[in-house]
């Protein structure tokens, strides 16, 4: 039943997967119509063009500095849960889910992408509702903790449009809380190294030194990711980093307060109202921050998260592949004695066919006739041959295989003089091929007479043959009282098909006689 559940919840998640990828670039595409539909196509020429090539190459070095950092959020995560994993998925991890957090929002974003990566990895659910926690707690300590320093100290001023989310209209009494809220985190961590219970379940918080990587990292993240809109930003905007800086935080505050993806028109609220600039220029850095450090991101991320899942889904057909390769190996006496006693079937049938007449002339050409009933006749006897050599196949009888090999041979042989079907004679030659391939599957040395011979093989034998013989007459309309039960007679089928399954039940009353003879000589041993 447990097994059960785990392979409904792992097939759930590939599929979640897929559809985490198809929502993601759908997202992109819709992300970035919203802003740049803000816009005319003059405006967003204009406003592009004013930002230097250098501005944005630094941008962008910044976003990449950015996100390197970010991989210490997953990596101080699970240190924080006592767990360990290679340095490439822990950076995997974080990028894939820190770009679809900053654009869809940690709840509906990241956590169902780190959900489905980390349960690929073998962590419980439990131990993921740790690790998100833990990146949840590592982003506020730093966040609390820079914001709250400079609210305090150098306090940016709140724009009328986000006043009615603030609390009050100073911001430094702000400041002062989330100061006392991230250094309260840090007390804690010290004092405290014993679990704690939380609606019964068990809750540790990480050692100091832990805790405070948590807030320099944090920290770290956000100074990068406002230098990597303040170099964007024009001269003329008339205000230094140390004064931008406030006014980021401010929007990452408001982005939270507001609930809104990727802070999308917060920013643009806090940056306009405290820059000395035209709106269009900071319209025009915003545009190209969010498509540096948003939208850029986002469709790496993608394009990376579908080669991984593509990498998945590869590997679970490798290892169904092998798993199959194995069963195969181990069944492969079952699956051949099923594919000779399938090919004889086949050759029956095909003996009591009437010969196409384009072939039945070349073959009055080429061959007497007498040559051509005899390669019937030899069909039809090959056919209950393989009948009965797959019954010791089925038991690896190594001189069986040998005898089943020279049988294909003579099939060979016997079809094209009787019918001139080179499909059938190359499905053999293919089958003689493989036969010879798998061999050694084939060791045990007995007598020919010796394999587990019984009388429902021979019944069904039997039953083939009559099948085989009313299709046969079905389709001629044979007078049988007229036939010249020893005639040859070109494009005479009547004569054909009695001489083929007389043939074959003569081969099946010798076996039968053979088995009525080798169960009575059991039967007097046993006496």
């Amino acid at each position: 039943m447990l097994k059960d559940i785990v392979r409904i919840i792992k097939k759930m998640t590939h599929t979640m997967g897929i559809m985490l990828v198809a929502c993601i670039f759908i997202g992109a595409v819709y992300l970035l119509y919203r802003e740049v539909s803000k816009y005319s196509f003059s405006e967003l020429k204009m406003s592009v063009e004013s930002i230097s090539y250098w501005s944005l190459f630094l941008s962008a070095l910044l976003a990449i500095l950015n996100y390197i950092i970010l991989v210490g959020y997953d990596w101080l995560a699970l240190k924080g849960i006592h767990k360990r994993l290679p340095l490439k998925k822990v950076a995997l991890v974080s990028f894939v889910g820190q770009a679809v957090s900053y654009n869809f929002g940690a709840l509906l974003g990241g956590s169902t992408i780190r959900y489905r990566l980390y349960s690929s990895w073998g962590f419980s659910p439990m131990e993921i509702v740790k690790l998100v926690l833990m990146l949840a707690i590592t982003f506020w300590v730093g966040a609390f903790g820079l914001a709250g320093l400079i609210f305090m100290f150098v306090p940016p001023a709140i724009p009328p449009e986000l006043a009615v989310y603030f609390p009050t209209e100073d911001i430094r009494p702000l400041g002062v809380v989330l100061f006392a809220l991230a250094a309260g985190y840090l007390f804690i961590c010290k004092l405290i190294h014993k679990p704690v219970h939380i609606f019964g379940k068990e809750f540790s918080f990480p050692p100091f030194n832990i805790a405070i990587a948590q807030a320099v990292v944090a920290s770290a993240d956000l100074v990068a990711a406002s230098a990597c809109l303040y170099v964007l930003l024009p001269e003329d905007a008339g205000i230094s980093f140390i004064q931008f800086l406030p006014t980021y935080l401010m929007a990452m505050v408001a982005v939270v307060l507001t609930h809104v993806p990727g802070g999308a028109g917060v920013l643009e609220i806090v940056v306009i109202h405290l820059t000395n600039t035209t709106p269009q220029a900071i319209l025009a850095a915003l545009l190209c921050f969010r498509v540096i450090y948003y939208l850029i991101p986002l469709i790496i991320a993608a394009a990376m998260y579908l080669m991984y899942e593509v990498n998945q889904q590869t590997q679970e057909n490798i290892k169904f592949l092998n798993k199959m390769g194995r069963y195969i190996r181990i069944h492969i006496p079952t699956i051949t004695s099923v594919i000779i006693f399938t090919t004889g079937i086949m050759l029956c049938f095909m003996a009591v066919f009437p010969v196409r007449y384009y072939n039945m002339k070349l073959l009055e050409m080429l061959l007497p006739v007498w040559m051509i009933e005899l390669g019937g006749i030899i069909t039809g006897v090959v056919s209950i041959f393989l009948f009965f050599f797959s019954i010791g196949l089925k038991y690896k009888r190594k001189y069986i295989l040998y005898y089943t090999l020279v049988l294909l041979l003579i099939g060979c042989v016997s079809v094209l003089t009787s019918t001139l079907n080179f499909f059938i004679t190359g499905f053999l030659i293919i089958l003689i091929v493989l036969l010879i391939c798998i061999k050694k599957y084939f060791y045990i040395k007995s007598s020919i007479w010796k394999i587990h011979f019984n009388i429902r093989w021979i019944i069904t034998s039997f039953c083939i043959v009559i099948c085989a013989a009313g299709l046969g007459f079905s389709l001629r309309h044979i007078d049988v009282t007229n036939i010249r039960w020893l005639a040859f007679v070109y494009f005479k089928d009547g004569h054909k098909l009695i001489h083929i399954l007389f043939s074959e039940c003569v081969i099946i009353g010798i076996l039968l006689l053979k088995y009525i003879q080798i169960h009575y000589m059991k039967k007097v041993r046993k006496k």
